[in-house]
C-alpha cells in the first residue's frame, strides 16, 4: 500500500474499506487534516475497549526514538493490531544512532502495528522519512487556498448530514480565516444553533458568526457590481460604524475586482463557465453576478477600480482623513465618473 503521497479523500476511502498502511506520515501546517486523519485511523482500527491496551499517543518533545520503536514493536493485546501515534515527530532527537534505529523500523515495520507520525514540517528527501514513502503512506497537510474554501465548506456540511445555501457559504468563507479548524468550530456552533433543521441559511451564519447578512463585504460587492451607489454607501457606512476594518474592506474589494479581470480574460480566451469559476476562484452559483458586473464595468473601469483602491489604501495610511470619507470618496469616483485615475 506504499505511496509517495495521498489525499485526505483517498485516505478516507481506504480506511473505510479497512485498508491500513503499517506507517503513516502526516506533515504540513494544516494540523486539522492530520488530526482528522489520525482520529479516523484510531476509530476504524480499534474498538473503544481495545484502545485501553493497544493505543499509545506520545509527543516528540517528551519521548525518544527507542521508546517509539519499542511501542511500535510490541504485540497487540486481545486485538488484531495496535496503534502508535507520535505527535511532533520533528522534535524527536535524531542523532545518527536514533536515525538509524527509526529507519530500520520503518524499512521493516511490524505488520500488527499502525504507526502514525505527525509533523509540522519535515525534509522528505532525507532518512528516516524517505523510508515512509517506501513502506507506508504520506499525506501533506497543506493550508487550502482561499478559492478552495467555499467548495470545502459545502462538501463538509454535506458529509455531516446537513445542507447550506450559497449565501451562507460565502459569508462563512469571507468572515473566517482560511483555517479548517476554525471553520469546523463555527459549523459545530451552527449545528447546535439550527437544532433539528437540516439547512443552514445566511441568517443563521449572521447570528452565529456575528456578521450582518445585509451589511457585509459580500453585500457591498453585489451593490457595487450593480453600480448601485446609494445601496453601496449605505452598506459601507453601516460596516465601518459597526467596526469593520477599512483595510479589510479594501483587500476584499481588490480581490473582487481582480476576479472580474480574471473572468474577463477567461471569457476572451473562450473558457467555459465551469473553467472560469474554477480558475477565478468564484463559486459557480455567483458567476452570473460577476458576468453582470463586467457588463457594467468592462475592462477599463475594472482596472480603474483597482487603481482607486490603491489610492484609497494610501490615503488611509498616509493622511488624517476620516476612513469613512476615504471609502465614500472611492465609491463616488468609481460609480459616478468614467475613470478613477
Amino acid at each position: 500500500m506504499a505511496k509517495d503521497s495521498t489525499t485526505h479523500d483517498s485516505l478516507r476511502r481506504d480506511i473505510e474499506k479497512g485498508l491500513f498502511a503499517p506507517v503513516y506520515l502526516f506533515h504540513g501546517e494544516e494540523s486539522f487534516l492530520a488530526d482528522e486523519a489520525t482520529k479516523m485511523i484510531i476509530e476504524k482500527s480499534l474498538t473503544e475497549e481495545e484502545r485501553g491496551f493497544n493505543l499509545d499517543i506520545v509527543y516528540g518533545s517528551e519521548t525518544t526514538v527507542r521508546e517509539v520503536v519499542s511501542h511500535a514493536s510490541s504485540y497487540p493485546m486481545v486485538s488484531e493490531r495496535r496503534v502508535v501515534v507520535v505527535r511532533g515527530i520533528e522534535k524527536l532527537s535524531l542523532q545518527e544512532k536514533e536515525k538509524e534505529l527509526l529507519t530500520n523500523y520503518l524499512e521493516n515495520p511490524s505488520p500488527t502495528t499502525i504507526l502514525v507520525l505527525i509533523a509540522s514540517s519535515v525534509d522528505m528527501r532525507k532518512k528516516p522519512f524517505t523510508s515512509v514513502k517506501k513502506n507506508g503512506l504520506v499525506m501533506e497537510c497543506k493550508p487550502m487556498y482561499e478559492n478552495q474554501i467555499i467548495g470545502w465548506i459545502g462538501k463538509r456540511v454535506r458529509e455531516q448530514g446537513r445542507v447550506i445555501d450559497n449565501d451562507a457559504v460565502s459569508l462563512l468563507a469571507e468572515y473566517l480565516n482560511p483555517s479548517l479548524r476554525e471553520i469546523q468550530n463555527e459549523l459545530d456552533k451552527l449545528y447546535i444553533f439550527i437544532g433539528d433543521r437540516s439547512s443552514i441559511t445566511a441568517e443563521d451564519v449572521a447570528a452565529v458568526v456575528g456578521v450582518s447578512k445585509d451589511f457585509n463585504v459580500f453585500a457591498l460587492q453585489k451593490a457595487i457590481g450593480k453600480q448601485d451607489l446609494a445601496r453601496s454607501m449605505e452598506i459601507l457606512q453601516h460596516m465601518i460604524e459597526f467596526g469593520e476594518s477599512p483595510t479589510m474592506i479594501i483587500v476584499m474589494l481588490t480581490r473582487y475586482f481582480l476576479a472580474l479581470m480574471k473572468i474577463s480574460d477567461l471569457q476572451a480566451a473562450g473558457k467555459s463557465t465551469q473553467e472560469q469559476a474554477r480558475e477565478a476562484g468564484v463559486h459557480p452559483f455567483f458567476l452570473r453576478e460577476y458576468h453582470e458586473a463586467l457588463g457594467y464595468f468592462g475592462d477599463i473601469k475594472t482596472q480603474d477600480a483597482i487603481r482607486g483602491l490603491v489610492i484609497a489604501d494610501e490615503r488611509l495610511k498616509t493622511s488624517s482623513s476620516d476612513s469613512l470619507e476615504v471609502m465614500q470618496l472611492f465609491l463616488v469616483e468609481l460609480l459616478t465618473k468614467r475613470s478613477v485615475a
